[in-house]
Formats: structure tokens, sequence, C-alpha cells
């Protein structure tokens, strides 16, 4: 795992402890975030260096994510869905996870920067 991926998840982690999320809401949010910025690391950096800034906030309605990088533009409200993984690479279905547990509120790409913004759902 890459250091900036520890580094997200570690900052999940400590929102979690901070904010008080009950276990499933915070193993889910640790995937939601993982997901996100392994897919800016691995489909949009292009082989470049990165900058991306991640922003938990604890809202009545669940965890509010927001992640600002500076690769290549991605909506992810327009990828095609995928049903299965990739049987080569394992991969693929990181998009459909991340719709199962959360909305995607916005997303937008001006002046070189992409800001994604989820609200996770609430379990139970």
């Amino acid at each position: 795992m890459s250091a900036a991926l520890l580094a997200a998840t570690g900052a999940v982690e400590a929102f979690a402890g901070s904010a008080e999320l009950d276990r499933v809401t915070a193993r889910r949010l640790a995937i939601i975030v993982e997901e996100i910025v392994a897919n800016v690391l691995d489909h949009a950096a292009h082989d470049r260096d990165i900058a991306f800034t991640l922003s938990l906030d604890h809202r009545e309605s669940g965890p509010l994510v927001t992640l600002e990088d500076d690769s290549d533009a991605f909506d992810p409200r327009t990828a095609a869905s995928v049903e299965a993984p990739n049987p080569d690479r394992g991969g693929g279905v990181g998009l459909a996870l991340v719709s199962a547990w959360a909305e995607i509120v916005s997303y937008d790409s001006a002046e070189g920067r992409n800001r994604l913004v989820l609200q996770q759902r609430l379990t139970g």
C-alpha cells in the first residue's frame, strides 16, 4: 500500500474515533476512502505525483468525504457500470461499492483540480 493510501486510511481511522462512529460505519468509510484514493492513484496519475487533500466531516446524516486532487478529470457519475471484477487483475468494482455505501453529492473539475464530495449512508 502506498504512503498516500496509508495516510488516507489513517486519517479515516482517526476521524472515526473522534466522531465516535460505530464499527460498521467506520469500516465502510475506510473502504470508501481507500477506493476513491486508490482510483486516483491507479488510474489518473499516469506515473506522476498527485497532490490530494482529503477532508472528513461528521454530519447527522452520515460522514461527508471530500477529495480534491490534481489528477486527470474523472467524474465517477459518468463511469460505465461494472458487474464483475476484472478477471486479470481482480479490480473493477470499486466505484460500484462506493455507490452502494455513499451518495455522490457533487463532482467538479476546474483549473486542474478535481473535487469529489460523497455522503456516506448510515447503516441500520
